[in-house]
C-alpha cells in the first residue's frame, strides 16, 4: 500500500518533483538519496545524521479520514535499516519531543485501511527528529492546520519538510551518556565516521505547501523555525522557537536543496513588495514573524 510520494498530485499539468540535495548534503544522502516510500509520503535520508533530509506528503484535505492516535506504533523502517534512524532511547526524559515531520492527520486520508496504513507509517523513527516540546506543540504545529482552513477550496496539499543543520549543531549523547553507536560514513563520500554520541539537535525545521489556486496555477508558501540557542548576530539568525514564512530561496540555502525553478516564483514573498529602499526601488521581504493566522501572506486576497 505504500503509495508514496506523487508529483502530479496538484496538477497533471503542473508536477511538483522532489527537492534535489546538494554538494555535502547530496554526499551524506543514504543510498544516493534512495526516496522511501510510505502511505502519502516519502523520505529521503541523511546518513550521517540519521534524520531525514526532507520528507514529502500528499494531503487530501476532502477525505480526510480520522484515526485515533494511540502512540504503540513507534518503529524502524527495515528498508532504512535501524542503524540509520534515531531511536527511541534520544527522546526519553528531556525536553525534546518525537516530533513528527510529515504530520500523520495530513496523511490520514482515503479508505479506512489506508488512512490506518499511513498513521502507522507515520510514526517511522525515519519520519522523527528532536523537536523541542514548546515548538512541538505550539505555532509550529498549528500552522498546518490555519493552512488547511484557509485553503479548504484548494482540496489537495502537497507539503515539505525537514530539519535544517549547521556544523555547530549542538551534540547530544542521551540523558544515559552515550546510547548510540559512531555514525557511520557514506560510502565514496569525504565523511569520516563520527564516533561517540552519533546525534546533533537540529538547529531548527522548515516546511513548504504547495496548492493549486483558483487559477490551477502552483502556489508555493515556505516557513522556518529555529530551535537552537542564540549563536550568532547576523540578522540571517532567527529568534528561537519563533515562526517565520520567508521566500524559498532561503530554504534552498538554509538546506542544500534545489527546488523545481518555477516553485520560486511561486512564492508570494518573491513577488509581493513590502520594502521600499533609499533609491525608490522596490525590495521583497526576507522574513515575516508568525504568531497567528492572519500574518501569513498568501498568493490571493484572504476572502
Amino acid at each position: 500500500m505504500k503509495t508514496g510520494y506523487d508529483p502530479f498530485f496538484l496538477n497533471e499539468k503542473h508536477p511538483i518533483p522532489l527537492p534535489l540535495p546538494q554538494g555535502r548534503v547530496a554526499a551524506e544522502a543514504l543510498d544516493d538519496g534512495a526516496v522511501f516510500d510510505f502511505t502519502h509520503f516519502s523520505i529521503v535520508m541523511n546518513q550521517r545524521t540519521r534524520f531525514a533530509i526532507f520528507s514529502a506528503a500528499c494531503v487530501d484535505i476532502l477525505r480526510a479520514t480520522p484515526v485515533t492516535r494511540d502512540n504503540s506504533s513507534w518503529h524502524f523502517d527495515e528498508r532504512i535499516g535501524e542503524e540509520n534512524q534515531v531511536g527511541p532511547e534520544y527522546y526519553a526524559r528531556n525536553d525534546y519531543d518525537k516530533g513528527h515531520l510529515t504530520r500523520r492527520r495530513d496523511i490520514c486520508w482515503g479508505e479506512r485501511r489506508e488512512a490506518e496504513q499511513a498513521n502507522y507509517d507515520s510514526f517511522c523513527y525515519a519520519n522523527i527528529a528532536l523537536q523541542h516540546h514548546h515548538f512541538n506543540t505550539g505555532i509550529w504545529n498549528c500552522l498546518e492546520d490555519w493552512v488547511i482552513q484557509r485553503l479548504q477550496a484548494a482540496k489537495r496539499l502537497v507539503i515539505l519538510t525537514g530539519p535544517i543543520h549547521k556544523d555547530d549543531d549542538e551534540e547530544y549523547c542521551g540523558v544515559d551518556g552515550n546510547p548510540g553507536s559512531p555514525i557511520a560514513a557514506h560510502p565514496g563520500s569525504p565523511i569520516a565516521a563520527h564516533p561517540g554520541c552519533a546525534v546533533h539537535i537540529p538547529f531548527g525545521f522548515w516546511k513548504s505547501v504547495l496548492y493549486a489556486n483558483e487559477e490551477q496555477q502552483i502556489s508555493c508558501l515556505s516557513f522556518l523555525i529555529r530551535q537552537s540557542p542564540e549563536r550568532s548576530t547576523d540578522r540571517c539568525e532567527y529568534q528561537r522557537l519563533v515562526t517565520y514564512q520567508v521566500p524559498l530561496e532561503t530554504i534552498a540555502k538554509e538546506t542544500s536543496l534545489r527546488f523545481d525553478a518555477s516553485l520560486y516564483l511561486r512564492n508570494p514573498l518573491f513577488w509581493e513588495p513590502r520594502l521600499v529602499s533609499s533609491e525608490g526601488k522596490q525590495e521583497v521581504s526576507e522574513l515575516i514573524p508568525i504568531y497567528q493566522q492572519s500574518d501569513i501572506r498568501w498568493s490571493t486576497p484572504a476572502p
